[in-house]
């Protein structure tokens, strides 16, 4: 399946009819559209996005999240969206048509036999505020479906469902971000990658659905403190949910703000730049700029980062009692079984006497007195004891914890959250920290040495007010930190809550008709996951060998021959109890784990990349693949080994969204023979189109 043609009308940038050709085949795989920053790669992309999934586009990524929330709300979103010169000449009209080709179609009276192909449009009228999605067959310009219902369950079952969209349209530099994830996280990002692509999502949903109706059954028989209880519960967590909506939209404000006052300061900087006496000298003032705003950039990153790993600090110092608290917990439940199993072996052993020596059928005329059935009954008793005896796993304890399985997850969880940490981490974060300060420094005292020659009084006000919007800028990332760690307490509020609410439910005194309804109903879950679990074996060995051969393929640390000790030597995928998904693990060549965390930037990228393409192999059907900032933090080895090596083998239609920076003219050549059609944006100022060819003139 491929989308073989866009045409975008009056969006964002986009004047008039912008219309794109992105037609593939089985050898030239790739499209490549090269741009500046803020000339509207990312924008075309979002209008893809748009026309399939409309409103629903904040589901996808959290950048289209923080864009929608920035103007408030979907509709405000939609008016902004308007290509303003359209908007000048009183049209108030947009949309986007996208022609899916080479695709399973339904069998539809509406569909001319020979179809392989929809148009879907969709169009967005800033009068009315009406948005309208229509689905046609090219080949009779006929409406297929006449139900908005019918037209989204099709573009999520014959197209794209939305729930994977998210892997077939994403920021590639952003993508790193999978590897700082928890275990339980990741497990949940690979469970929900490998569900989307393989259609099994819809399994896990109606397993929810049943654990919802159990919980229901339970909830019934509460009685009314329980209820009350119950109840605070809920609202609460409904209430933290509000809060973290609301700090969400807070800090998307922040943003746009922050967004306007960097154009202001460029604005001024530009100012500066005309007016100061150094304009006619070689101090390149605009590249000290671009670095400095670069190094800010990675400086909150490192202080954000820092803040979160900072929370987990009094678990690290007490990680060696949570270890034995943990360990206490084992012996204390495998004490539990030994118990449970002495006492059904005695059990057994006493049934299996009293049939033999009390129960017909019994030898004519027996002789055998009470007191010899006596002795026998002891010796086979303690012949039993011996024989099956499991007090050999058993060890003595000098007391037991009293606590819910809710409450051992929590420590169980504890120790993963600090295991997933390294100290090297830690360490590594503040020396970055404190070399991009340094950096930082060095570079204002080299810009502010420079605008001290200055011309007249008017570049000094420039100059403060620049000074002034830097400072709100500071102010704002500030308040977007402390919102940040609000919203990561609240998220882990809500988690604890669950639990109890967990606990609560579990004291409630089922009666027995809902008993009966409970039990019945995890036979279905209990089958589901069976199947669950089948699906994810299945899949397991082909994961860890796309994952590492691709791996070995890209990242230059493997197989080296100037470096004898490999990096990468293995790949495991473990399946994660209770349908948590899958944990991947990353060994050495003396099998330790590598944790993902203490990769670089670059090495994070490669590996997410690695693992959306080993997800993809596993999908029935060829999804097309869109990616924006495509070579990302990768440095110049690792950006040549996977424009070469990856993206032409990536998916049978791979488009490239990319500066000229990322993909060079050189790495454009070198790929030449796999690229179908090559596009420049250009922008006169107002608008953004579209002519063919690459940088530097090498044309299709």
């Amino acid at each position: 399946m491929k989308l073989s043609n866009i045409e975008i009308n009056n969006f964002r940038q986009y004047y008039n009819d912008v219309n794109i050709d992105l037609t593939t085949n089985s050898d030239q795989n790739i499209i490549v559209i090269g741009g500046r920053n803020g000339y509207g790669k990312t924008n075309l992309l979002l209008s893809i996005v748009w026309c399939l999934y409309g409103e629903k586009i904040s589901q996808i990524d959290d950048n289209f999240k923080k864009e929608i929330q920035k103007e408030k709300n979907y509709s405000s979103f939609m008016q902004q969206s308007i290509n303003w010169t359209a908007k000048k000449e009183n049209k108030d009209t947009f949309s986007v048509s996208i022609v899916v080709s080479e695709i399973e179609l339904p069998e539809l009276q509406q569909l001319n036999s020979n179809s392989e192909s929809v148009i879907i449009t969709r169009t967005f009228n800033v009068t009315s505020m009406n948005e309208r999605l229509s689905i046609e067959d090219p080949n009779s310009n006929m409406e297929i479906f006449d139900d908005v219902d019918d037209k989204i369950n099709f573009i999520n079952d014959y197209v794209i469902p939305i729930d994977a969209a998210k892997f077939v349209f994403f920021d590639a530099e952003k993508i790193s971000e999978i590897a700082n994830l928890s275990i339980k996280e990741e497990g949940s990002f690979i469970n929900d990658a490998l569900g989307k692509i393989l259609g099994l999502d819809i399994y896990d949903t109606l397993i929810e659905d049943i654990e919802f109706y159990i919980n229901n059954l339970k909830k019934e028989g509460a009685t009314k403190n329980l209820q009350e209880q119950i109840v605070d519960k809920d609202k609460a967590i409904e209430l933290f949910n509000i809060d973290i909506e609301k700090l969400e939209e807070e800090n998307a404000e922040r943003l746009k703000e922050i967004d306007d006052l960097k154009k202001t300061i460029r604005q001024y900087d530009n100012l500066i730049s005309q007016h100061s006496k150094q304009g006619n000298s070689t101090f390149d003032r605009e590249s000290v700029l671009s670095e400095i705003e670069r190094l800010k950039k990675e400086e909150l990153e490192l202080s954000e980062r820092f803040n979160e790993l900072s929370e987990i600090i009094p678990l690290a110092i007490l990680t060696g009692k949570l270890e034995e608290v943990n360990e206490h917990l084992e012996i204390q439940e495998k004490n539990e079984l030994s118990q449970n199993s002495s006492k059904e072996n005695s059990e057994k052993i006493e049934n299996f006497i009293e049939l033999l020596f009390n129960k017909p059928p019994e030898p004519d005329n027996s002789t055998m007195s009470f007191k010899d059935k006596n002795f026998y009954y002891e010796k086979a008793k303690n012949l039993g004891s011996e024989l099956f005896s499991v007090n050999g796993d058993y060890q003595e304890l000098e007391f037991e914890h009293d606590l819910n399985n809710a409450e051992k997850d929590l420590i169980s969880d504890g120790i993963n959250l600090v295991n997933s940490q390294s100290k090297d981490l830690f360490e590594s974060t503040i020396e970055e920290f404190n070399e991009i300060r340094i950096k930082l420094s060095e570079l204002n005292k080299t810009l502010n040495k420079v605008d001290a020659d200055l011309e007249d009084e008017l570049i000094l006000d420039y100059s403060s007010k620049k000074e002034t919007a830097d400072y709100k800028i500071t102010e704002n990332n500030i308040k977007i930190g402390e919102n940040n760690q609000q919203i990561s307490k609240l998220q882990s509020d809500i988690i604890r809550l669950n639990q109890q609410l967990s606990v609560l439910v579990k004291k409630v005194n089922v009666n027995a008709q809902n008993k009966l309804k409970i039990k019945e109903s995890q036979k279905y879950i209990d089958v589901l996951n069976s199947f669950l679990e089948e699906q994810k074996s299945k899949h397991k060995n082909s994961l860890e060998k796309t994952i590492l051969s691709e791996l070995k393929i890209l990242m230059h640390k493997l197989g080296s021959e100037e470096n004898n000790s490999k990096f990468i030597e293995d790949v495991k995928v473990t399946i994660l109890a209770s349908g948590q998904g899958m944990k991947i693990t990353l060994l050495d060549q003396d099998d330790n784990e590598i944790r993902k965390e203490s990769l670089s930037s670059g090495e994070k990228q490669i590996y997410i990349s690695c693992l959306i393409k080993a997800i993809l192999n596993e999908s029935i059907q060829s999804l097309p693949i869109f990616i924006d900032t495509p070579l990302g933090r990768l440095d110049e080895e690792h950006r040549d080994n996977i424009t070469k090596k990856y993206y032409p083998a990536l998916s049978e239609q791979v488009v490239l969204f990319s500066t000229n920076s990322e993909i060079t003219p050189k790495r454009y050549k070198d790929i030449s023979e796999n690229i179908s059609k090559s596009y420049l944006l250009f922008n006169d100022g107002a608008n953004t189109n579209l002519k063919k060819g690459y940088y530097q003139g090498y044309e299709n």
